[in-house]
């Protein structure tokens, strides 16, 4: 008999977890809450004042006028000279061209290329014409 017993309630204690197990589930959460500002009341209208009157005096100058009030005074000049270059701009634009070509000549001994290339011996011809006393 007590197998009997024990065979029933390990049943009852089966059955009960079973059937609570089939109505238990995820338990539902509520809505988000959802929140919309109130709509404004409509404005009324604005109302016509009427026709703009015009003082006794007349309108303001500076309503009937274009331009500036005051003369727009005249431009200083800058306290400090203008800046004195070395020479006129086409001996400036020699020296540019000769500083190229002297860069070109470095970058060609610096890569390993043979002064007696054809490419040094060009900028070798147009250093010497051009070369000044310094």
């Amino acid at each position: 008999m007590r197998r009997g017993l024990q065979a029933v309630l390990l049943a009852m204690v089966i059955g009960t977890t079973g059937a609570a197990g089939q109505t238990k589930g995820p338990i539902p959460l509520p809505g988000p809450t959802i929140y919309s500002a109130p709509t404004p009341a409509p404005l009324a209208p604005p109302i016509n004042p009427g026709p703009v009157v015009v003082p006794p005096a007349g309108l303001s100058p500076l309503l009937t006028e274009p331009g500036p009030v005051y003369p727009t005074p005249e431009r200083a000049l800058p306290a400090y000279p203008s800046t004195q270059y070395p020479g006129p701009i086409g001996q400036q634009n020699l020296q540019s061209y000769r500083n190229s070509l002297k860069s070109q000549q470095w970058q060609l001994e610096r890569d390993g290329v043979s002064p007696g290339s054809e490419r040094s011996r060009e900028i070798q011809q147009q250093l010497n014409p051009t070369s000044s006393p310094q």
